[in-house]
């Protein structure tokens, strides 16, 4: 038993169209039957159902999906959109630029097409289809995207309620509707179809059928609508019904989704199972040790924003089930997080003082300003003796406690964080709330019945549940099937150098991984996410090296690219890195630099002079050289030990290529 438990702009803005008969020019009339929003009505109130007007295509059906616009719209785009996905925000307001400049010719149809890896996406899903029941879908949608981070403070639903009461509909009705199986079973119908269309990624959309992935710029979506109305004239003056205009421009510009290659699929992992001791030093929230069916432990930094995710799920999951989950608290810090251990000692010495979990949470909101300092004045926030606080922190025995930790951990197999064992099942990553209440279910129903059977509780009934998951539950891994070799063109190891690179990771770590990018390019901003994520998940392992590459059309990009060297010249340059991609949004706005490097606690009068230093304009430029003479051409671009990877590719790209040059 542990000797420490202490409980602890989307589219919904689109102008509104004072008129009920439109004209193209070229002759096109929408029928007397339409009807389009007029001043006054609220977004998308007065919109006629696309489902009813005109002959619907068999091939991307519009449905009963939310829709804006115009029904006999000559142009019809169907969006397939995640609702925790940056880029489909980044979207909305794309759309809703274009929405206002063809107010008379465009129509919006939204098909949900949740993220698996994005956690909490299939409940903002949720959220915009009971709000549709209420006339409030694009309003929802934009106040939902208008602040995705306020996903991860709390239960979606009650994010949604509270934007309902906002927007004036009835809570009660909402609330019924957001856990209406019909809901979801809509939410799947629309994943199924993007699916079979070949949608993979989002935002993807289709314009009258022509395919177009990402969040690209106004100008490439209005030479699309400008190229379709002059398809639309064409089929019109070959005899086309206006009724017809939609299903007959889809078939005419998709061509079928190629079948997804089977082969390329990775096998499902093993389950693992592993008995780790629950310390006397351990902290421990939830149920007690005598109470509780189950035991998750959690291998944690303090400086993983991973981390961070993971314990927001831990905490819903120990407020949903007091009595019968336990969760066991285990330091796992990460060897290229330099403040990952130091704060875990403060942490433990804020421990010794009884505010363990009240220290762990304030780790974990100021995780940007991490270090000696910041510890001290978070110890005095929560009232610690100071002296005391400080001893304890310094204290070997202290050093040792973190270091058992990770021992555990290691022990398990843990390799990045976060990580955790439920009743000894691995679970690896910040899973969904949903995948951690799958296995509490389960246990919860096992551990009850050995309870029962052999009359245990405490460790006892814990150790007896994980020996009967190791001979029940564990599984050998399948064989991966063979494939054949292809290998990525690779790139001489001396055609690229680090020189004056900024670098991420040991100097002898065995992969290296070139990055050139661009900070005004969001799918740069994507790809910086995945890096993370190898980050975490390799460690030591990988030595990341950062190139700048401006792209020619984004005006802003050559600027943040001398900004973030600026901030390195103070060693600020990761943290200026990330903060970048976070405001993408605001590159235009006046100072964004300034108060940026502000934010960080730069000495101003010389990121200033740093800023405009011309040694730090011709970095730029050489490095955007250096990705030239070995074939960059846009970004984001990667080289792994030599390997190219062209484009914001999946982790599990990256997972393969890397494995492959350890196991190599």
């Amino acid at each position: 038993m542990a000797g420490h438990s202490q409980q602890s702009n989307g589219v919904g803005a689109l102008m509104l169209i004072a008129v009920a008969v439109i004209c193209l020019g070229i002759g096109f009339f929408i029928g007397k039957n339409n009807v389009t929003p007029t001043a006054g009505d609220a977004p998308g109130a007065a919109v006629a159902s696309s489902a009813n007007a005109g002959k619907d295509s068999a091939k991307i059906p519009v449905g009963d999906s939310p829709t804006y616009g115009p029904a006999n719209a000559p142009v019809t785009i169907v969006e397939f959109t995640s609702m925790q996905c940056p880029f489909c925000g980044r979207a909305a307001g794309t759309l809703k630029e274009l929405a206002d400049k063809y107010p008379n010719d465009v129509r919006l149809v939204f098909k949900n097409f949740p993220l698996s890896f994005q956690a909490q996406a299939k409940d903002g899903a949720r959220v915009v289809m009971a709000a549709e029941r209420q006339g409030k879908f694009w309003e929802m949608k934009e106040k939902m995207f208008s602040d995705l981070q306020a996903y991860r403070s709390g239960d979606v639903k009650d994010l949604g309620a509270k934007y309902a009461a906002e927007l004036g509909m009835d809570v009660e009705k909402f609330k019924a509707d957001y856990d209406d199986p019909a809901i979801v079973a809509t939410i799947d119908e629309d994943q199924k179809l993007g699916e079979s269309l070949g949608v993979r990624g989002t935002p993807h959309f289709f314009v009258n059928g022509e395919v177009v992935n990402g969040a690209q710029p106004l100008a490439r979506f209005e030479e699309i609508v400008k190229k379709q109305l002059g398809e639309v004239e064409e089929m019109l003056a070959a005899g086309t019904s206006r009724d017809g205009i939609y299903a007959a421009m889809v078939d005419k510009n998709f061509k079928s989704a190629p079948a997804p290659q089977q082969a390329e699929r990775q096998p499902e992992p093993a389950t693992e199972v592993h008995m780790v001791p629950v310390r006397d030093a351990d902290y421990t929230k939830g149920a007690s040790a005598d109470q509780a069916l189950v035991t998750i432990m959690e291998f944690s930094s303090f400086q993983c924003p991973f981390c961070a995710r993971g314990s927001e799920t831990i905490k819903q999951l120990v407020e949903k089930y007091p009595n019968q989950v336990r969760v066991v608290f285990k330091h796992f810090p990460l060897g290229f997080q330099q403040q990952s251990e130091p704060a875990a000692r403060a942490s433990v010495a804020a421990g010794n003082q009884g505010k363990f979990w009240e220290m762990y949470e304030l780790l974990y909101d100021n995780q940007r300003a991490l270090g000696e300092a910041k510890f001290e004045e978070l110890a005095g926030q929560l009232g610690l003796n100071m002296d005391k606080f400080k001893a304890d922190y310094a204290a070997p025995a202290t050093a040792e406690i973190v270091k058992q930790a990770q021992r555990d951990g290691q022990s398990a197999g843990i390799r990045g964080t976060p990580g955790f064992l439920v009743n000894g099942i691995k679970v690896v990553g910040a899973q969904p709330l949903a995948v951690f209440e799958d296995h509490v279910k389960k246990q919860v129903e096992i551990a009850e019945k050995i309870k029962s059977d052999r009359n245990l509780s405490g460790d006892a009934l814990y150790e007896a549940v994980v020996e009967y998951n190791k001979e029940n539950v564990a599984e050998a891994a399948p064989a991966a099937p063979e494939r054949p070799a292809a290998p990525a063109p690779k790139i001489d190891d001396d055609a690229l150098s680090v020189g004056n690179s900024h670098t991420y990771g040991p100097a002898n770590a065995p992969v290296t991984i070139y990055e050139f990018s661009s900070f005004q390019c969001p799918f740069c901003a994507r790809g910086a996410e995945t890096l993370d994520r190898v980050k975490e998940e390799y460690g030591d392992k990988v030595r990341v090296v950062y190139k700048n590459f401006p792209l020619p059309f984004q005006a802003q990009s050559e600027p943040a690219a001398r900004a973030a060297l600026a901030a390195g010249k103070q060693g600020k340059f990761w943290e200026m890195y990330h903060l970048l991609y976070e405001n993408q949004r605001s590159f235009r706005e006046d100072g964004l630099w300034d108060r940026l490097a502000g934010e960080l606690g730069l000495n101003m009068d010389k990121f200033k002079a740093d800023f405009e230093d011309p040694a730090i304009a011709q970095q730029v430029k050489d490095e955007s050289e250096e990705g030239r003479s070995v074939g960059v051409t846009g970004t984001p671009a990667f080289f792994v030990n030599g390997t190219r990877v062209t484009g914001a590719q999946p982790f599990e790209k990256f997972k393969e290529l890397i494995d492959a040059e350890l196991e190599g």
